[in-house]
C-alpha cells in the first residue's frame, strides 16, 4: 500500500486560487491553515504582511465561502480556517465547470456553420495549429493573451519555441500577455519571446484566452491539450475590449 502524499502549502494556495478566491483571501486562508489555531486579525496581518483592510476584506470573503470560522466575540474574536476538504472540492468544481464550458462550445460547434467554431484536440495538433496560424498571419497582426497557463504552454511547446518566435518576429506580430506573477516573471526574465507582460494575481491556470484578428481561442492544457476557437467578429471585438480593460488595471 502506498502512502497518500499530503497536500503542501503551495497545493492549498493553488487550489484556493482555482476555486475562485481572490489572491488576498487565498493568502489569508493558507496562513490560517498553517497556524492550525484561531488567529486574531492582528496575528493574521503579521503572518501575511497584508494591509489591515485587505485582511478584513479577505476574512469577509472567506466567511461568505464558509472557509473560515469565527471564534469569540467583539474585540476578542479570532478566525480559524475551515476544513481544506471544502476548498479542494470547490477547486475541482471550478475545474469541472470550466470543462463543461468547453463541452458547451463543442456542442455549439456541432450546430454551427462550418468555420464559426473549431476544436483542435491533442498536443501535436495544437502545436501544428499554432504554427499554422503564425504562418498565415498578416504582417503587423496582434496577439493578446489572457491566462495563467503560460508554464503549461512552455512545457507543451518545448523544442518548438524558437520556431514559434522566429515566425512571430518575421510577421512583426505584437504580443501582449496578462497572467500570474510566475508567468510574467518568466516572460520578463527567462523567455526568448519578446512581449509585453502584466500581472493579475489569482487569474488561475486552467484556460488561456488568445485573441487574434478574426478569432478568439480558448486553450486548455489539462486533462488534454484542447483549443476551442471562435471565428466571429463580435466575439473578437468584445474579448479585445475586455482585454484592454484588464490591461489598464494589470501591473
Amino acid at each position: 500500500m502506498t502512502n497518500k502524499k499530503e497536500p503542501t502549502k503551495q497545493t492549498y494556495l493553488e487550489s484556493a486560487l482555482k476555486s475562485g478566491l481572490s489572491a488576498k483571501a487565498a493568502t489569508v486562508y493558507v496562513a490560517m491553515l498553517e497556524a492550525g489555531i484561531p488567529l486574531s486579525p492582528k496575528a493574521i496581518i503579521g503572518r501575511t504582511r497584508l494591509h489591515r483592510q485587505y485582511v478584513y476584506d479577505a476574512l469577509g470573503e472567506l466567511q461568505d465561502r464558509r472557509l473560515s470560522l469565527a471564534v469569540g466575540e467583539g474585540r476578542g474574536v479570532k478566525y480559524q480556517a475551515a476544513s481544506p476538504d471544502r476548498l479542494l472540492q470547490d477547486a475541482e468544481k471550478h475545474r469541472i465547470d470550466a470543462l463543461d464550458g468547453v463541452s458547451q462550445l463543442m456542442r455549439l460547434y456541432d450546430r454551427s456553420p462550418a468555420g464559426v467554431v473549431e476544436v483542435i484536440r491533442g498536443s501535436q495538433n495544437v502545436i501544428e495549429d499554432e504554427l499554422r496560424l503564425l504562418r498565415g498571419a498578416k504582417a503587423g497582426d496582434y496577439l493578446d493573451i489572457v491566462g495563467g497557463g503560460g508554464n503549461r504552454w512552455v512545457e507543451l511547446f518545448e523544442g518548438h519555441i524558437e520556431e514559434w518566435e522566429a515566425l512571430r518576429k518575421e510577421k512583426k506580430i505584437k504580443l501582449r500577455y496578462i497572467g500570474t506573477e510566475d508567468d510574467v516573471r518568466h516572460n520578463r526574465e527567462e523567455s526568448i519571446i519578446e512581449n509585453e507582460s502584466r500581472i493579475i494575481s489569482g487569474i488561475g491556470d486552467l484556460v488561456t484566452v488568445s485573441i487574434r484578428p478574426g478569432s478568439v481561442s480558448f486553450n486548455f492544457y489539462e486533462p488534454e491539450a484542447v483549443i476551442v476557437r471562435v471565428k466571429n467578429e463580435a466575439a473578437v471585438a468584445s474579448q479585445r475590449a475586455l482585454f484592454e480593460v484588464l490591461w489598464k488595471v494589470a501591473k
